[in-house]
């Protein structure tokens, strides 16, 4: 019987190993013209993967299922969960994240008190044993060759390239029946290579990167709640390094289903940049629209959801559009409430 091979990223680069059964195998352009300089007796790469967490413990299973199944080498790398305080209903429920930790062999479990994911991540980052460091989130199933996938990627790309954000593909709740909410967020969120090639950043959902750049740049910013991976992409690229996109070292997020939940995502996003601005100044007015560019009708964005060919029926296309000015009204209130917070708060102490 044949044996399938993959590649496996070492100090020196790659060396082929077999796969058993039908594993899936690492293909990339350089390999071939490289491999005569790799050994089969070099150790591969230690990868660290970190995963904040915070009262997210049924999707949590999920993610580290999926950690426990990668094809890269058992021995070379290890799963950190930091708990961001979780709190649950009932004080036997207090125990659940550590419960579902406990169940995988890979992962250990660490504590973070202070809010904030990327407070949680950098806490990750300090007890991490690995060279090389991978972020992805509870809620995110990483698929079984991601990690082979993003540190191969990472590797085999020559000159100063020091991080890879990897591609994120969003999912509905059932394949064949998304609504409009699940629809609009398959078609718009987290447009990971976009964020690469337009913004210099990688949503840390999907991203790898070398222990040494947080040496060198430093952390992620840990007092704001969104956006701090796109402020750390931008001191990576002010230092002199470079990011690049992979779209084989894939991750699966699950869409947004309600308007609810599509709602603290953009007040969430909203305030995290509106913080980015107060702490690091107006370099990031790029990434922000005026109120007044929220309340114009989206005309371009519109006329591209009419034409989206993945959307087959009419009515349907229209209620992603409806979903999208939803968004925008929203930004704008928003906007509008962190800009003029005592004018907001008088209307609301007047009711």
């Amino acid at each position: 019987m044949a044996r399938t091979f993959h590649t496996i990223p070492t100090r020196a680069g790659f060396v082929s190993e077999p796969l058993a059964g039908n594993g899936l195998a690492f293909h990339d352009a350089q390999t071939n013209t490289i491999s005569r300089f790799f050994s089969k007796n070099d150790t591969p790469l230690f990868v660290s993967v970190v995963v904040p967490v915070w009262n997210d413990a049924e999707r949590l299973s999920g993610c580290l299922r999926a950690l426990e199944a990668q094809t890269y080498p058992d021995h070379s790398y290890e799963v950190i969960v930091v708990d961001n305080n979780s709190t649950y209903a009932t004080v036997e429920a207090t125990v659940e994240v550590a419960q579902v930790v406990s169940s995988f062999a890979h992962a250990r479990l660490i504590h973070e008190s202070t809010p904030g994911s990327y407070a949680a991540r950098n806490t990750g980052v300090a007890n991490a044993r690995g060279e090389i460091i991978a972020f992805t989130d509870s809620d995110c199933v990483p698929a079984r060759d991601w990690i082979e996938r993003g540190v191969g990627h990472l590797v085999a790309l020559k000159g100063n390239c020091a991080v890879v954000a990897g591609r994120i593909e969003i999912f509905p709740r059932l394949a064949k029946q998304p609504n409009a909410v699940e629809q609009y967020e398959v078609l718009i969120s987290l447009a990971q290579k976009e964020f690469v090639k337009k913004y210099n950043f990688g949503a840390t959902a999907n991203l790898f990167t070398f222990r040494q750049v947080f040496a060198k740049v430093g952390t992620f910013l840990a007092e704001v709640k969104s956006g701090g991976d796109l402020e750390w992409g931008r001191r990576v690229i002010d230092y002199g390094f470079r990011l690049d996109y992979s779209e084989d070292a894939r991750v699966f997020h699950p869409a947004r289903a309600s308007f609810t939940q599509l709602y603290s995502k953009i007040v969430r996003v909203t305030g995290g940049l509106h913080d980015l601005k107060r702490l690091r100044g107006r370099a990031y007015l790029q990434f922000d629209r005026s109120v007044f560019m929220d309340l114009l009708p989206p005309v371009r964005a519109i006329a591209n959801i009419l034409r989206e060919p993945s959307i087959i029926r009419w009515r349907d296309r229209i209620k992603v559009c409806t979903v999208l000015c939803f968004v925008r009204f929203v930004q704008a209130f928003e906007k509008s409430r962190l800009a003029f917070p005592k004018l907001w708060n008088s209307h609301t102490t007047t009711r």
